[in-house]
C-alpha cells in the first residue's frame, strides 16, 4: 500500500556526539529540537508566516528506540485533525532510524492560534490518524486546576530547577522550544532522585542508566525575556518497571504555570541496553514521598 502523498518529510539528519548524554544516547532535548525544526516546516509550507505566533497547547511524546552517535534519522509529519472553534491543528511527527525505518520517537501536538487560511490549508492535506500510526482521538490533556507555586509548596514538590527566561530561548509570542523545555525537564531528574546513593555517578558505577519513554505536556501560559521560572517535581509512584514523576513549570512572577508535564521512566542496564526494575534504592527514597497528581 502506498503511502499518502500529504505524509511529508519534513526534517533530515542525525545524532552528533555532543548531543549524546552519560548515558551514550541522544537526549531528549535534542529530540525535541528536531521536531520543533519538523514542526517549523510544516507549518511554513501550510503557510504560516515567520511572524505569527501559534500556540502549543498539548505534546503527547513517545520515545520508542533510542539514537546512538551517528544514528541517522528523518521525520515525516502531516495534518491528523482540525480544530476549527479553537483555531487549531492536530499535528503528528514521526522520527525514523535510516535506513531501518525503525520508529525513534512520536510527537502528537495540538497547535492554537492559528490564521483560519493555516488551519483551511491544513484540512486540505489531512490524513487520517490512523494513517499515522495515532489514535483517532487525542488523549484527554488534563487541567492546570489547582497548579500554582503557592500548592507546589504546600504539597512539598521539590525545587528542581530555577532559571531565567533569555531571549534566544523565545519563539514568537513568548513560547518556549521544545528543546528549551525539554533540556530543563532533563536536568532536573538528578535533584529530585538527589541523594550519594542515587547520584549519577553512584548509578553509572553499578551500570544502571535511566530513560524517558512517554512525556504528556500540557502548555501553559507565554512568558517574556527576564522572567524566573522554577520547576518543582514530585513523583506519583511505580507501574511494574517504570516510575512516574511529573514537573511543574512556573512562573515566578505571576505564580501561573508555563507548562505541566508527567513523565514515565525506565531503568536499564547500560551493558546489556535492556530494562531492568526501578532500582530498590530509588524506590526507596520515595516511600511517603509520592504525590497523587494528576488525581
Amino acid at each position: 500500500m502506498s503511502k499518502n502523498e500529504n505524509i511529508k518529510v519534513t526534517w533530515r539528519g542525525g545524532t552528533d556526539a555532543w548531543e549524546c548524554d552519560q548515558m551514550g544516547h541522544m537526549n531528549v532535548q535534542f529530540y525535541g529540537a528536531k521536531f520543533d525544526d519538523a514542526e517549523a516546516v510544516l507549518l511554513a509550507r501550510l503557510g504560516l508566516a515567520a511572524d505569527i505566533a501559534p500556540r502549543r497547547r498539548t505534546d503527547h511524546i513517545i520515545f520508542r528506540k533510542e539514537s546512538r552517535v551517528g544514528a541517522a534519522l528523518w521525520i515525516e509529519s502531516a495534518v491528523i485533525g482540525v480544530d476549527h472553534a479553537g483555531d487549531g491543528l492536530r499535528l503528528r511527527h514521526i522520527m525514523y532510524h535510516s535506513p531501518s525505518g525503525d520508529i525513534a520517537a512520536t510527537v502528537d501536538a495540538e497547535v492554537g492560534h492559528l490564521p483560519a487560511a493555516v488551519v483551511a490549508a491544513g484540512e486540505a492535506v489531512m490524513v487520517s490518524p490512523a494513517e499515522m500510526g495515532a489514535a483517532d482521538l487525542p488523549e484527554p490533556a488534563g487541567s492546570h486546576d489547582g497548579v500554582s507555586l503557592d500548592q507546589a509548596i504546600a504539597l512539598k514538590l521539590t525545587e528542581t530547577l530555577v532559571g531565567i527566561v533569555k531571549v534566544g530561548d523565545l519563539r514568537p509570542g513568548g513560547m518556549l522550544p521544545r528543546r528549551t523545555f525539554i533540556g530543563h525537564l532533563s536536568e532536573a531528574v538528578s535533584h529530585l532522585i538527589a541523594s550519594e546513593e542515587t547520584a549519577a555517578e553512584a548509578l553509572r558505577a553499578q551500570h544502571i542508566g535511566s530513560a524517558a519513554l512517554d512525556y504528556k505536556i500540557r502548555w501553559g501560559a507565554p512568558v517574556e525575556a527576564g522572567d524566573v521560572i522554577i520547576l518543582r517535581s514530585g513523583a506519583s509512584g511505580t507501574v511494574g518497571r517504570t516510575l512516574r514523576f511529573f514537573h511543574w513549570m512556573l512562573n515566578e512572577r505571576t505564580g501561573e504555570p508555563v507548562a505541566t508535564v508527567e513523565i514515565i521512566a525506565v531503568y536499564f542496564d547500560m551493558k546489556a541496553r535492556k530494562a531492568i526494575p526501578v532500582p530498590d534504592i530509588i524506590l526507596k527514597l520515595f516511600e511517603g514521598r509520592t504525590v497523587a497528581w494528576p488525581g
